[in-house]
């Protein structure tokens, strides 16, 4: 296996463990770094090799215009089910995120997760991540959970399916993900590159999470990939944009800063309380004033470790 083959196989393993055939244009838009192509991979490129490499034609196989690895088929299908039920979710977290729009200090509202890859099964919680206002993230977290829980729209426990999971929150001041916020691996950098903004509301923010992580260039030959998916954004009604401006006009002072406190703290004891009674060692917990992470009995793991023993049968 050559590096070029193995920047093109890669996605093909990584996917297949998601139950989710490639096209074309996805496996050229997710291959892997490997230091010794050129930074730019071009797509004729990509296409010659999947046709004419002897090692990449006894691994892949190929049916209408998706490619997949030699007996999986059946993927194919999944796919074309999972396509139809993304769809109508992405429906679904646009009415809801708007919601969002009337929360103080919240500046930017992304999908990650399965929906991002159009991978969702009837079942699939709506993972978001949350950019706000610096000092300003915990007050914006209570806030958060109580609307989308007053409103019904709050994934718990057991109840998923099309609930709202913010599992993520970042600061606009600090917007990367750092190893020891979550690990740098093949999982993760397809969370964050697939990331998909669907209410920003101070401008350029998307952008500057897209600059801070530059890490992702370290998966990824072709980082950073224009995102195609910025027609998914959603836009606020002029009085739920003045409430929200109200409202932070009226917290962004003293009062402001003793609840951010007081929040703060009751959040990180509740949160250390649970990881310490609970833990389990797939989980993903970082807790700061910059940065919450919560993501409990984590797949991450199990599917980086699946992805590399899958890479190293193949060389």
């Amino acid at each position: 296996m050559t590096t070029q083959e193995k920047s093109l196989i890669a996605p093909l393993v990584y996917y297949d463990l998601l139950d989710r055939p490639l096209t074309i244009l996805e496996i050229y838009k997710y291959q892997s770094r490997a230091e010794s192509t050129p930074s730019v991979f071009p797509l004729a490129k990509t296409r010659k090799l999947l046709k004419n490499s002897p090692f990449l034609n006894n691994q892949l196989a190929e049916k209408d215009g998706l490619y997949f690895l030699k007996g999986r088929k059946e993927i194919i299908d999944t796919r074309s089910y999972r396509l139809k039920i993304s769809q109508n979710k992405w429906k679904k977290i646009k009415k809801i995120t708007r919601q969002l729009g009337l929360i103080p200090f919240i500046r930017l509202a992304a999908v990650t997760g399965s929906l991002t890859a159009y991978n969702a099964t009837p079942e699939s919680d709506l993972d978001v991540l949350l950019i706000t206002k610096t000092n300003r993230l915990w007050l914006t977290r209570l806030l958060s959970i109580g609307i989308i829980g007053l409103l019904g729209q709050r994934r718990h426990d057991q109840v998923t399916k099309d609930r709202l999971c913010l599992n993520c929150y970042l600061t606009e001041e600090n917007l990367e993900i750092k190893p020891e916020k979550k690990p740098h691996n093949w999982h993760s950098a397809h969370e964050y590159y697939r990331l998909t903004p669907v209410l920003e509301l101070t401008s350029g923010t998307y952008q500057k999470f897209i600059n801070q992580n530059g890490w992702l260039a370290i998966f990824f030959q072709n980082h950073p990939w224009p995102n195609k998916q910025l027609n998914y954004k959603t836009s606020i009604s002029c009085p739920a944009n003045w409430f929200r401006h109200f409202f932070e006009w009226v917290l962004c002072k003293r009062i402001g800063n003793w609840l951010e406190k007081k929040s703060g703290n009751w959040q990180k004891q509740r949160i250390r309380r649970k990881s310490l009674g609970q833990a389990e060692p797939n989980d993903q917990i970082y807790a700061s004033d910059c940065c919450l992470m919560l993501h409990p009995r984590s797949k991450s793991y199990q599917l980086n470790n699946n992805f590399n023993l899958k890479m190293q049968q193949l060389s």
